[in-house]
């Protein structure tokens, strides 16, 4: 059951599924095969794997992991209340609204409802051993409640090779499938006139007509390309049964056998089965994957950035090949990559209005939707010296957030003047300016290697505390 919808999205969230389970009931049974399956189909499962005595406290990971996953899966099973640190895993999933989807393992829901049965002695135990933490039971109690009222699946029998326990985790992988397939892409904090350009592609694309839908989005860096493709990508997702983004593909596919591995993250999405099955780092291989797998199943598939021709031969080879109703969307700042023979439409994607581009600038820079009086003459100025280009203005805005001064933003709009018309370098280089030494070090570090690495948002947090930095809190100018 979807409890309430997440806005941030499972795109990308560090996992796609974390599995809450009583170790002693399933862990080498039914929960084994569960994540063998998962992990088959390119679902990314967080299991944990350590099984031990965690003292009187749950991980501080664990509890992460679940922050950082999509969805979950509660497998309820004969002692699972008799961990505390199993409720506090289940009390958490519950607070975190998004779906959950429970496994009644060898139990009756009613039973877990109302805590009777396998779990009322496990109850009456945790109810005498935390008498000076009352909040702590009830809590624990309401989401057993909470659970057990949810439409979910359940177990009868403990042999895990017979047929009930194959065919139910079949369905349960089909459910999660099903599922994250409608979990939204991150877009924007304050995407500013986004639904009034999405309606425009989506009457430009005429998605439920006959035929393979190829569309490219062109403009110059900084006008919001990839936000409105994100944004497409969420209002059509739902509509297809494979789906895939792939982001910077200019800046990976620059790379040593950038495009091979473009090309796996493709298969990967696209047909998990034969993205478990590695071929060989050749181009040529990949486009004969790609070719099998696209004329299977209606896919949607974006590629982001794109500055060259060879890219898309490597990625989508020719439309004949897709399987009839898919969507493809391609963006880029050069129409000259973008030939009849792989697309068909092509859209503008433009600089904001004035109200827009001031809107938005108001929210990076003031958390406000106008500017008040005394800042409105400067935030006029700085739209119009920034050509209303998205990225310039979030920049910027960020750049003068937390700055209240009136010659700090005189200042600020003296230094616009001084640059190229149109220069988003220019404006970056600004922001850059503005920050102090080690933000400049952290700034460089993380644009140097951790970009070109590829790596994760958490996993830089991490390094970064490694080596004795403040984490989130020295990111946050950035």
């Amino acid at each position: 059951m979807m409890m309430s919808s997440s806005g941030g999205g499972a795109f990308r969230l560090r996992w796609d599924v974390f599995l809450s389970f009583r170790g002693e009931d399933t862990r080498h049974c039914f929960t084994k095969k569960l994540y063998e399956s998962l992990h088959r189909e390119g679902i990314r499962a967080f299991m944990d794997d350590e099984g031990l005595d965690r003292g009187d406290h749950i991980q501080t990971s664990l509890l992460q992991a679940i922050d950082d996953s999509a969805a979950s899966i509660v497998i309820i099973s004969p002692n699972y209340a008799d961990s505390h640190w199993c409720l506090d895993e289940l009390a958490r999933i519950c607070d975190s609204g998004r779906l959950v989807i429970p496994v009644f393992y060898k139990v009756d829901p009613s039973h877990v409802r109302k805590q009777l049965g396998p779990f009322k002695n496990g109850f009456d135990y945790l109810e005498h051993r935390f008498q000076d933490q009352k909040d702590k039971v009830f809590k624990w109690r309401d989401s057993m409640l909470k659970l057990g009222g949810f439409a979910g699946f359940v177990v009868k029998t403990t042999n895990s090779d017979d047929g009930e326990h194959k065919n139910l985790i079949r369905r349960l992988v089909q459910r999660v499938l099903k599922e994250l397939s409608n979990t939204p892409m991150v877009v924007s904090e304050f995407a500013v006139g986004i639904n009034k350009r999405v309606d425009k592609v989506m009457d430009l694309l005429q998605v439920r007509s006959n035929g393979v839908k190829v569309l490219g989005l062109y403009g110059m860096g900084g006008v919001g390309k990839t936000t409105l493709a994100k944004a497409l990508f969420n209002s059509l997702v739902g509509r297809f049964e494979r789906r895939c983004f792939i982001s910077n593909v200019r800046q990976f596919s620059s790379k040593e056998d950038g495009l091979v591995s473009l090309q796996n993250n493709v298969i990967k999405d696209l047909s998990p089965e034969e993205g478990a099955r590695s071929f060989t780092g050749d181009v040529n291989a990949g486009i004969y994957v790609i070719k099998r797998i696209i004329h299977e199943n209606r896919v949607l598939l974006v590629l982001d950035d794109v500055d060259n021709v060879n890219q898309l031969d490597a990625l989508i080879g020719k439309r004949k090949w897709f399987y009839e109703g898919s969507c493809i969307i391609i963006t880029t700042r050069n129409t000259t990559v973008l030939p009849g023979k792989h697309v068909d439409k092509l859209y503008e994607v433009t600089e904001l209005d004035t109200e827009e581009a001031l809107e938005l600038f108001s929210y990076h820079a003031l958390r406000k939707k106008e500017p008040p009086q005394n800042f409105l003459d400067f935030s006029n100025k700085i739209v119009s010296l920034t050509g209303r280009m998205p990225l310039a203005l979030e920049v910027f805005g960020c750049f003068l957030f937390g700055k209240r001064k009136v010659e700090e933003w005189e200042d600020a709009v003296e230094k616009l003047k001084t640059i190229r018309p149109g220069s988003l370098h220019d404006v970056l280089k600004i922001s850059y300016d503005g920050l102090d030494e080690q933000e400049k070090c952290i700034f460089l570090d993380i644009a140097c290697f951790f970009v070109q690495m590829g790596t994760k948002h958490d996993d830089v947090i991490d390094i970064m505390r490694g080596c004795g930095f403040r984490g989130e809190i020295d990111m946050q100018p950035l």
